[in-house]
């Protein structure tokens, strides 16, 4: 693809534009070479941008690069997806067709067209694939399971009975969907299970991190909304119910029964109690623990998670803390040397 033929795809203006190029891939603006596209988001990577080698940079609006060749876009990263998708095609690292023969599919499962199933993958008795979906080595998918089109499970993914899946879903390797919720109670002066009966649903669009695990719900169900992204290693426990378009970052959990809104961003390593609720738009910043519902739009940080002005001055106060102890220290020998000059005086007087 020449630069010319990329730019006219996009709908980008080409700015400083010298000589037409085939283009040789895409980089990063430390490492791209010529012949090579490379990205600059914003002003932050001015400087870099002026040093790459990329024959041309994609660019948004109003971003000045002198005389180098410019793609501008009003959103960079659709160009960035554009040439990645280009170049590294979403079937070129599947290596298997159709259903392999270690494969242990029952009997009654309906697969739809063009499905692939890799190598040492189980699924069990009435579940049904969706066309076009890929489930790669080592997964098993229990019974009663239901899984849309254009999904894409990565290796050993666990699928728990029940689960129900939208379309165009990406789980990724070793993450486990619909393990039992976490849920034992004292009877009788001893901890006993109590049974898990409910399911999960993911909605379309929905990416899950490796290793990431997302429980069944005691009674009814787990939920993850439309559009949803999940990192690695998050634990969303029963009865969650995460909205539409939030995005959860790496070693988040959280506990049972509690709810994100729509729009919502959990950094990573937040940690949010059980039975609260997040409305919409909230942003959690890193590291923060939840024990308080959180309104609409709001913004926290923190443990306990406090509003994040509130949050920030407590956290400049904390590094100020070495200082104010020794200016407390130097007030408190005062003091104490005016209370025994202050005894000396009366003793004084007394005699």
């Amino acid at each position: 693809m020449r630069l010319s033929e990329f730019a006219a795809a996009v709908n980008g203006e080409l700015v400083n534009f010298k000589e037409d190029f085939e283009i040789t891939g895409i980089s990063t603006l430390q490492d791209a070479k010529p012949g090579q596209v490379s990205f600059a988001a914003s002003e932050r990577y001015l400087q870099r941008a002026l040093e790459t080698e990329a024959s041309a940079i994609i660019v948004p609006k109003g971003f000045s690069l002198g005389e180098k060749t410019c793609v501008v876009l009003d959103e960079p990263w659709r160009g960035v997806l554009f040439l990645l998708e280009y170049f590294y095609p979403h079937d070129a690292a599947i290596y298997f067709k159709g259903v392999d023969p270690s494969a242990v599919v029952a009997e009654n499962v309906r697969l739809g067209q063009n499905v692939r199933i890799g190598p040492k993958v189980v699924i069990g008795p009435n579940t049904v694939i969706g066309d076009e979906t890929v489930i790669e080595a080592g997964c098993i998918i229990g019974p009663n399971v239901e899984i849309g089109s254009r999904c894409h499970l990565h290796a050993h993914v666990v699928i728990e009975h029940g689960t129900r899946i939208g379309h165009r879903v990406i789980i990724q390797a070793g993450a486990v969907i619909g393990g039992d919720g976490f849920k034992f109670e004292l009877i009788g002066g001893k901890w006993r299970k109590i049974p898990q009966v409910g399911c999960v649903v993911i909605e379309d669009d929905v990416e899950i991190g490796a290793n990431t695990t997302i429980d069944r719900a005691s009674f009814t169900e787990t939920r993850i909304g439309a559009g949803t992204k999940i990192d690695n290693l998050v634990q969303i426990a029963h009865n969650v119910t995460i909205g539409k378009d939030c995005v959860i970052v790496a070693q988040v959990g959280i506990a049972g029964s509690s709810s994100v809104g729509d729009g919502s961003i959990l950094a990573a390593q937040v940690g949010v109690a059980d039975n609260l609720q997040l409305g919409k738009r909230v942003r959690v910043m890193a590291r923060s623990g939840v024990k308080d519902n959180i309104e609409d739009g709001a913004t926290v940080l923190g443990t306990p998670a406090r509003p994040f002005r509130v949050a920030a001055r407590i956290v400049a106060t904390e590094a100020k803390l070495p200082e104010m102890l020794a200016e407390v220290t130097r007030l408190s020998e005062k003091v104490r040397q005016l209370e025994a000059r202050l005894a000396e005086l009366e003793n004084s007087r007394s005699r």
